[in-house]
């Protein structure tokens, strides 16, 4: 019996809609690299997989049986920006390998596979990453929100509750943002926790449209608020910031746990139904939110007490 290298805790995300490849690779990846591994067979699994666990590496098919492999290359760059994607497609084709390059892969591969090569090409990978972060020294990241930042993540008096979902609420949010972005037709629809992690998703961000969300949840909305209290609307503060040629419909809402439900949309789309449909969902979302359970807070000592032995 071997022991597991320390460094192969990483985890890899395998997605194919061919059961035998996907069944191979993971086979090859847990044995004989020693990987963990989950494991998708089309766009919308994987986007769960995706939202619900930390991944070092992502595998995908280039065909999958709803979008494909390049959807789901487009929003790991808009969601999880660190995470490796390689692509799998059914045979060499030099114009898909350039649009995979482009959205960020780290590799491309064609059929059939040779699973040794593909695993000494994701081990030189995430040797790599591995490497880079020793060598890079931390940085401090940008300042959001500065001083609604400040009040939440350092006075635990005030900051929010940490927000973790199970599978049935996921599901159940996920399903409301899809109907959402059905409705309003719109480009995408998130919900933001207070950090800025993206808690559900529906529909893909381009880089304009990632730049212009960004750009949303940045701004402080005190007077957004201010207003709201003068209106005596206390559930739901809502904001809204309008681009070129899109514009981004931000709504917060929750207790304990503070969250924002972000609506891109075209700058054509009437924002008074968006304004009816995003607050409809707003409401149910914070209903579902109700049911998370808050974690108990870890008991405080004080200056004079020390455990007894």
């Amino acid at each position: 019996m071997t022991t597991q290298d320390p460094k192969r805790r990483d985890r890899i995300l395998v997605v194919a809609k061919d059961d035998e490849l996907r069944e191979s690779i993971v086979e090859t990846l847990e044995h004989a690299g020693g990987y963990l591994t989950s494991q998708a067979s089309t766009f919308e699994e994987a986007l769960s997989e995706i939202l619900l666990t930390e991944f070092s590496l992502i595998v995908t098919e280039a065909e999958l049986p709803d979008l494909s492999g390049m959807d789901l290359l487009a929003v790991v760059g808009g969601l999880r920006s660190g995470v490796s994607v390689m692509m799998i497609d059914d045979d060499l084709s030099a114009k898909s390998a350039v649009a995979a390059f482009r959205l960020g892969a780290v590799d491309y591969l064609y059929k059939p596979i040779n699973l040794e090569f593909m695993l000494m090409q994701i081990e030189r990978e995430l040797e790599n990453k591995r490497a880079a972060q020793v060598q890079q020294p931390p940085t401090e990241q940008p300042k959001r929100h500065a001083a609604r930042d400040r009040e939440r993540r350092l006075n635990p008096g005030t900051r929010a509750a940490a927000l973790i979902l199970g599978r049935q609420q996921f599901k159940r949010i996920t399903m409301e943002l899809n109907r959402l972005r059905s409705h309003v037709k719109a480009n995408f629809v998130g919900l933001v926790d207070v950090d800025g992690n993206m808690v559900g998703a529906a529909g893909t961000l381009e880089d304009y449209d990632l730049l212009l969300l960004t750009r949303a949840l940045a701004i402080d909305h005190d007077a957004t608020k201010s207003l709201a209290t003068v209106l005596d609307e206390s559930r739901f503060h809502s904001t809204y910031f309008e681009g070129e040629h899109s514009g981004v419909y931000i709504i917060e809402f929750g207790r304990p746990y503070l969250v924002s439900l972000a609506v891109i949309c075209s700058v054509d789309v009437k924002p008074g139904m968006v304004w009816l449909y995003s607050k409809r969902t707003a409401a149910v979302i914070d209903e579902i939110l109700q049911t998370v359970e808050i974690p108990r807070p870890m008991p405080q000592l004080s200056p004079d007490k020390t455990p007894q032995g």
